[in-house]
C-alpha cells in the first residue's frame, strides 16, 4: 500500500433498505383509509336544508322519511349566516343519492288544522319530522329549502295545470279543493298576487281523468256553498253540502248551449268568476251599446239589470248613471239620468237574428220610429231591484235621433207610476186654482137649511113619540078590537037565512023593478033632453009610396 496522499481510495455505495418494521404502520394506514371510505361510502350523502324556523327539529331526533320509511336523521341544526332562518345538516342513509336531485322536495310534518281537515296527529307523540319527496331529475342536490306546507301533488301525477285570473276580493288558499258536480278533482297549489297587474293569480291542477273535462270553453267560478242572489227577479238561494259551505273552493263548468273546445294546453290562463252567473253573463261580449235618458229615479237600478223586451233578456244594464266629460246638460229641455244599455245579439232572445252589428242599429232606427222605447220598471218589489223594458208605445212622440259620445240615444218614455204621478200633479194644480168661496158659501147656506129641517124632524118626531104615548093612542087598539066584533055581529045579521038578510034581497028586487020603469025615461031623455018639457017630438010625416 502507498502512502501517496494524491492517491484515490475507492469505497462501494451503501444500498437504502425499508426495515420490515416499517411494514407495520404502512397495513394499519392502509386498513385505517379503507375503514374511512367504507365508513363515508356506508353514511350516505349530507344534506343541507334551510328552514325558516327550527320549532320542532332537534338534533340526533328528527329523522327524515319518504312514504313513512326512514332514510336520514338531523344531525346539526344551526342560524344561517345571514341570521335570516335556520340551516339544518341532515346525514342520508347510504343508497338515498337517487332521492337527491334538483326537484327533490321536503317539508315539515307537525300537527296541522286546516280547511281540509286535521293532519299530522300521529306527530303528537312521535315528534315532527321531514319528509322528502323524490324527484324526477337527473341533476343531483344537496343544498334544498324546507316548505312549511305539503306540496299538492306529486310532480309525477297526470292531470292539468292552468292559471286563474281573479280581480276580485276572494278568499281561497293552497290546497281548497276544485270541484266538479260534487266530486273532488283537484286543488289549489298556489297562489300569488301580481303588484303590476292588480290581480291574484292562482295555480291549479286537475288531475285525470277529470283534466279532460277543461277544455278552452270551460269557465270557473267560486264556490262558497251558499249562493245568495238578490236581484230583479227575485231571492235566489242555493245551498250546498256542509263540507262545500266550510271548504268553499272553486268549480267549473261549460256555458248552457255552448260545446266544448279543444283540450288545453299547460298552464293556460282563465278568468276566475265569483259565481256562476256572474260567467254566463260574460260571455256575451258582442254588445251594441245604447244610452238612455231616463226621467224616473234610477234608485234600485244596477248595472248588470236586465234588459228585456216582453219577458225575454236581450241585454244588460252597463253603468248606471253614464256620465261622460263631453256630456253637455244643456242640450237637454230637462235634466235626465243617462244609462249606458247593451243589447247582446248573441243571447238565445236574439239568435234568430242572423243581423251583423250595423244591421242591428238600422233595423232598431226603424223599430224607433215605429214607437219602440224604453222604460224603468220595478222587477221585485221585496228587494227594490229595477230593470229596463223595452216595449212599443201606440201614441209615442216622433223619433228624434241623438247621439251622446260614441254612443246612440235609445227613446224612453216615463214609467207608469212616474204617468199617474204627473196627471195627479196637474189634477192638484187645476183643484188649487179654483175659487171654491162660492161653493162654500152655498155648501153652508145647503148645511144651514140642512139643520132647520133636521130640527123640525126632531120636534116632529118628538110629537109622534107623545102621540104614542098618550093614553088615547093606548086605548085606540081595544077600541078598534070593539069596533071590529061590533062589525063582525052586524055582518053576521046578514048571512043567509037570517031575516036581515031576506029584507035585503027584496029590496033589491024591488029597486030593479024600479031601475026598470025609469029606464024608457032615461032613454028618452038621453035621446031628447027637451022631450021633459015640450014633450016628445012628433014623428015625420009620412011619405006616401008610388003604387007599383
Amino acid at each position: 500500500m502507498s502512502n501517496d496522499p494524491n492517491t484515490a481510495v475507492t469505497t462501494p455505495p451503501r444500498r437504502w433498505r425499508i426495515s420490515p418494521v416499517w411494514l407495520i404502520p404502512l397495513g394499519a394506514a392502509l386498513i385505517g383509509l379503507f375503514l374511512i371510505y367504507q365508513n363515508i361510502m356506508s353514511r350516505g350523502p349530507e344534506i343541507t336544508l334551510a328552514v325558516d324556523t327550527a320549532e320542532g327539529l332537534d338534533a340526533g331526533k328528527t329523522l327524515v322519511k319518504v312514504r313513512s320509511v326512514e332514510v336520514g336523521h338531523v344531525v346539526d341544526v344551526r342560524l344561517a349566516d345571514d341570521y335570516n332562518g335556520a340551516v339544518a345538516t341532515v346525514q342520508m342513509n347510504p343508497d338515498t343519492a337517487d332521492l337527491l336531485v334538483g326537484d327533490s322536495r321536503f317539508w315539515v310534518v307537525k300537527p296541522r288544522v286546516g280547511r281540509q281537515g286535521i293532519s299530522g296527529l300521529g306527530t303528537i307523540l312521535s315528534g315532527a319530522y321531514i319528509q322528502l319527496q323524490p324527484g324526477q331529475g337527473d341533476k343531483a342536490r344537496r343544498e334544498f329549502a324546507v316548505s312549511d306546507t305539503p306540496p299538492a301533488r306529486s310532480p309525477d301525477e297526470p292531470g292539468v295545470a292552468v292559471t286563474l285570473t281573479s280581480d276580485g276580493d276572494n278568499s281561497l288558499a293552497v290546497g281548497d279543493p276544485i270541484i266538479y258536480q260534487g266530486q273532488t278533482v283537484g286543488q289549489i297549489e298556489s297562489g300569488e298576487f301580481a303588484v303590476d297587474e292588480q290581480r291574484m293569480e292562482y295555480r291549479v291542477f286537475v288531475r285525470e281523468p277529470f283534466a279532460k273535462l277543461v277544455t278552452r270553453t270551460t269557465q270557473f267560478w267560486l264556490r262558497s256553498g251558499i249562493d245568495f242572489h238578490l236581484g230583479s227577479d227575485g231571492v235566489d238561494v242555493q245551498t250546498g253540502s256542509l263540507q262545500s259551505i266550510l271548504a268553499g273552493g272553486v268549480t267549473f263548468g261549460l256555458p248552457d248551449g255552448v260545446e266544448p273546445g279543444k283540450a288545453v294546453e299547460q298552464d293556460q290562463a282563465f278568468k276566475l268568476y265569483p259565481t256562476r252567473n256572474a260567467a254566463a253573463q260574460d260571455r256575451f261580449d258582442d254588445k251594441i251599446k245604447y244610452v238612455i235618458l231616463l226621467d224616473d229615479s234610477v234608485r234600485g237600478l244596477n248595472p248588470g239589470a236586465p234588459v228585456e223586451y216582453r219577458g225575454l233578456r236581450i241585454g244588460t244594464v252597463e253603468k248606471v248613471p253614464y256620465f261622460r266629460d263631453d256630456f253637455d246638460l244643456g242640450q237637454f229641455s230637462s235634466f235626465k239620468i243617462p244609462v249606458l244599455i247593451s243589447i247582446e245579439p248573441q243571447r238565445p232572445a236574439n239568435s234568430w237574428a242572423d243581423w251583423s252589428d250595423e244591421q242591428w242599429r238600422d233595423n232598431n232606427r226603424r223599430f224607433f220610429a215605429n214607437g219602440l222605447r224604453a222604460t224603468i220598471k220595478s222587477g221585485n218589489l221585496l228587494t227594490g231591484a229595477m230593470f229596463i223594458n223595452l216595449q212599443f208605445e201606440n201614441n209615442a212622440e216622433d223619433y228624434d235621433p241623438k247621439v251622446i259620445g260614441p254612443h246612440e240615444v235609445f227613446p224612453s218614455v216615463p214609467s207608469s207610476i212616474t204617468s199617474i204621478q204627473t196627471q195627479l200633479s196637474a189634477l192638484m194644480d187645476k183643484l188649487n186654482a179654483l175659487d171654491i168661496r162660492p161653493i162654500a158659501n152655498d155648501l153652508k147656506h145647503t148645511l144651514e137649511t140642512s139643520n132647520a129641517t133636521l130640527d123640525q124632524l126632531h120636534r116632529a118626531t118628538r110629537n109622534i113619540n107623545g102621540l104614542l104615548e098618550s093614553e088615547d093612542t093606548r086605548e085606540l087598539p081595544r077600541t078598534l078590537r070593539v069596533t071590529l066584533g061590533e062589525l063582525q055581529q052586524t055582518l053576521d045579521g046578514f048571512q043567509q037565512g037570517a031575516p036581515a038578510y031576506g029584507e035585503f034581497n027584496r029590496s033589491l028586487d024591488r029597486l030593479n023593478r024600479v031601475l026598470d020603469d025609469v029606464a024608457p025615461l032615461a032613454r028618452t031623455l038621453r035621446n031628447d033632453p027637451n022631450a021633459l018639457i015640450f014633450g016628445p017630438a012628433e014623428g015625420k010625416d009620412p011619405t006616401p009610396k008610388a003604387a007599383r
